[in-house]
């Protein structure tokens, strides 16, 4: 018969056996994210061996009650559906494709990359192991007080560290943060873990005061420094979540003895946390488009919304219990249609929908009903049971449940152990659990999986070693970059031919494949699968095909041209640039790839002007002979497109042939007539250049005319001023309304001897030219006053 534990616990200091715990517990949150969240699998490995090690000397002894330990049975029941036979569900027709277009050899699992599947599903047994074990744990009040002090002061040293290397402008190896700032590679999740220790430092400070300990002081130190971190952190994120969580955690606390002192002190305390916020947070407030407008952060969450309507068309198309863990990022790629962007998408921007992508539904409903239910073990908050550090607790990991709506930190080990920690430390006690026997020997030989584990993966990143899983398949990957690089080809197959067994979605690796089998002289169909394979697994990203192209540049000119028609179509804004490029190498390296892409071009209006910029004479006229059968009427130009194409023509080609054109088109005057001034000059018909730029052309800006004044005034104060443009014009003016051409043009020509003149004085000089019927000198002036324009 079960006995139920005792309400009763020693204390701290009355059990010194026990001093290991104050430490441990606490340790696994903190310490995860001193290695950079844990988000590569070797720190990761130490997170998870140290819980092990924890498991295996002091495992569960309370049950956790019949309902909660079904729910969490259930959860690891449905994440191992990943490792059934994949024909006892629905077929989803993208595994179809993947098998019977392309030849993908999947295993006969649900999940189409089970040794992906097992490394998740290990991660995932210890987040669930984590929160059995602090759900679990039997502490007395002081000892509750006593880990969150503790896990609050380790976070406070790990923002202040991340001050200290900012001001330094550098960063702890093992953090790979493209800010600079933050342990996390994404500063959604670092400031996931100030904001929500923000919550635990308000009440930890409020303790000491209530108890009269000065040690409120250091807290409020400590504050300071999350609270500067968050905002250096520039993340929106981390400020909803201090806000919102300090203003529940006040609200409460003044709620539940609403004394005007009280109340007071709340409001006093909020309005100088958003007053610090708004004179401080600078960049990271405008994110909230207080001050200034950002497109981009609009554009940010357009996309999220479309990356979870894309999400949701891949649950649709998949089986009930979902594709199993680790398949996310190799299956989304194909569903991406909303969110089509150039940059690949690795996680649905949301906690849920990642739960629900892998593991379905019925997971998603267990783990709601399994949070409610220890959710509605922390109740009643009642004097005397740290409610107010309970409550900060609470507060935090209901808020870390919300973020995980729109954000990925539980699936991140440094965050996700944090929540589940603070989860666990907001339930009442003296808990109402019975002692269990087979409880711990469950935990100890989940904990020996999870030393096991770690080790493996730590031992296998330090040694490289091929250990099947994501950690193998990166080291197989590397290897066989390495083995290309030098010319060992047949390595570069073999291992990725190995990887391939354990990471079959992953594109990478048949492009490395693909390459090997070029360089062995393998036959150019076996290349080209492996490209189809990559492609198709990566269809956004144009670079994939752009590689290809250059690959089979020398050899296979045919493919190299589909391939490079694939990059053009996937580029996007990057498009003309691209194409120039494309042209540089053929030309360099294959003349019929030249010839295909002048095809491709002369169908396509902007890429026509990129190709137009590269050649010259013969092949120019040849090449526009041809885009004008395909558009004979310009239609397919804008209006800056035609002027662009119309001076290509009149620098690269033959005048005369679009002077009879421009004859034949009347309309193409509006955006022809620079290019025909430069065929009547070519003809030394100077006068006529400059009457088809007189009467399609634009005049200057000018100063404007002053009145009332003689010529003899504007020459004193030209002569007071004589590098005073605006008195140079008014002069000028005069001088050429009075009928003096020559001094007017001596006027002018002493402003354009400048090297700095306004562009409007060789206008100026040209006109006065004119005036003269010396047309060549006006001509040569308005070339001078259209090149110093475009300065």
């Amino acid at each position: 018969m079960q006995k139920k534990r005792s309400r009763i616990r020693p204390s701290f200091t009355a059990a010194p056996a026990r001093w290991w715990k104050n430490i441990a517990i606490p340790t696994p949150p903190v310490i995860t994210c001193f290695l950079g969240g844990a988000t590569e699998k070797w720190s990761e490995g130490i997170v998870v061996a140290l819980l092990g090690l924890i498991l295996l000397a002091d495992p569960p002894r309370l049950s956790q009650g019949r309902s909660l330990n079904l729910i969490l049975l259930a959860i690891v029941a449905g994440a191992a559906t990943a490792f059934l036979p994949a024909n006892w569900f629905l077929q989803p027709a993208w595994r179809s494709v993947l098998e019977n277009d392309f030849g993908i050899g999947l295993p006969g699992t649900l999940s189409p990359q089970p040794w992906i599947s097992l490394g998740c599903f290990i991660s995932f047994l210890a987040g669930l192991t984590w929160l059995y074990y602090v759900s679990a744990l039997d502490l007395d009040l002081r000892e509750v007080r006593q880990y969150l002090r503790l896990f609050a002061a380790g976070i406070i040293l790990l923002a202040a560290l991340c001050l200290a290397l900012h001001a330094a402008h550098t960063a702890l190896p093992v953090w790979h943060n493209q800010r600079g700032f933050g342990p996390f590679p994404n500063r959604n999740q670092t400031a996931n873990l100030f904001g929500l220790t923000a919550v635990v430092i308000l009440a930890c400070g409020q303790d000491d005061i209530r108890h009269g300990r000065k040690r409120w002081i250091v807290w409020l130190l400590g504050l300071a420094i999350v609270v500067a971190a968050i905002v250096l952190d520039f993340s929106r994120a981390g400020i909803l979540i201090l806000v919102a969580g300090s203003a529940l955690w006040l609200g409460a606390f003044i709620l539940r003895k609403g004394s005007a002192a009280r109340i007071a002190l709340g409001l006093s305390f909020l309005l100088i946390l958003l007053t610090i916020m708004l004179v401080f947070g600078g960049q990271t407030f405008e994110r909230f488009h207080l001050r200034v407008g950002d497109a981009g952060d609009v554009m940010t969450t357009d996309l999220r919304w479309a990356i979870f309507k894309d999400a949701f068309q891949l649950i649709r198309a998949s089986p009930w219990c979902g594709i199993g863990l680790g398949n996310f990022d190799g299956v989304f790629a194909i569903f991406r249609d909303a969110s089509l962007t150039s940059a690949r998408t690795i996680h649905p921007e949301s906690d849920w929908f990642w739960l629900w992508v892998e593991l379905g539904w019925p997971v998603v409903l267990l783990a709601i009903a399994g949070i409610a239910l220890l959710v509605r073990r922390v109740f009643p908050l009642q004097e005397g049971t740290n409610q107010r550090v309970r409550l900060a607790a609470l507060i935090a990991s209901i808020l870390f449940l919300f973020h995980g709506l729109v954000d990925v930190s539980g699936h991140r080990v440094g965050t996700a152990f944090t929540g589940i920690f603070l989860l666990g430390m907001a339930l009442r006690r003296p808990m109402q659990l019975h002692s269990s026997a087979w409880v711990p020997r469950v935990f100890r030989l989940v904990g020996f999986v999870l030393v096991a584990s770690g080790m493996a993966w730590l031992v296998a990143t330090r040694y490289e070693m091929p250990l099947p899983g994501a950690v193998g398949a990166e080291i197989e990957m590397r290897k066989a970059s390495a083995a290309s690089e030098g010319r060992n080809f047949a390595e570069t197959i073999q291992r990725t031919t190995r990887a391939l067994e354990w990471a079959p979605l992953k594109w990478q690796l048949y492009f490395s494949r693909a390459l090997g089998k070029i360089g062995a002289k393998r036959p150019p169909a076996d290349a080209l699968a492996d490209f189809r394979r990559a492609r198709f697994l990566e269809p956004n990203a144009f670079e994939v095909p752009y590689e290809e192209g250059i690959v089979w540049l020398a050899t296979e000119p045919s493919l190299a041209l589909a391939a490079w028609e694939e990059a053009l179509r996937r580029v996007g804004v990057q498009k003309l640039e691209m194409y120039g490029h494309m042209l540089a190498l053929a030309t360099q390296r294959s003349p019929t790839v030249r010839r295909g892409l002048e095809e491709i071009g002369m169908t396509h209006h902007d890429l026509a002007l990129v190709y137009f910029r590269g050649a010259a004479g013969a092949s120019f006229m040849t090449a526009l002979h041809r885009f004008l059968e395909h558009d004979p009427d310009l239609q397919s130009f804008s209006g800056d497109e035609k002027v662009k194409f119309f001076s290509l023509w009149a620098e690269r080609g033959d005048l005369s042939e679009l002077a009879r054109e421009v004859e034949t088109h009347p309309d193409w005057m509006n955006h022809a007539w620079r290019a025909m001034a430069k065929y009547h000059a070519k003809q030394n018909d100077f006068r006529g250049a400059l009457d088809v730029v007189r009467r399609f052309g634009e005049t200057p800006p000018l100063p404007e005319a002053a009145a009332n004044s003689s010529l003899e005034q504007f020459q004193q104060a030209f002569h007071a001023a004589p590098e005073n443009y605006g008195a140079g014009y008014q002069l000028y003016r005069e001088q050429m309304r009075e009928g003096k051409t020559d001094d007017a043009l001596m006027t002018a020509r002493h402003f354009t001897e400048m090297a700095s003149c306004p562009p409007y004085f060789h206008f100026l000089e040209a006109e006065a030219w004119a005036a003269k019927e010396n047309w060549e000198r006006a001509w040569k002036a308005w070339e001078k006053f259209q090149t110093a324009g475009k300065k």
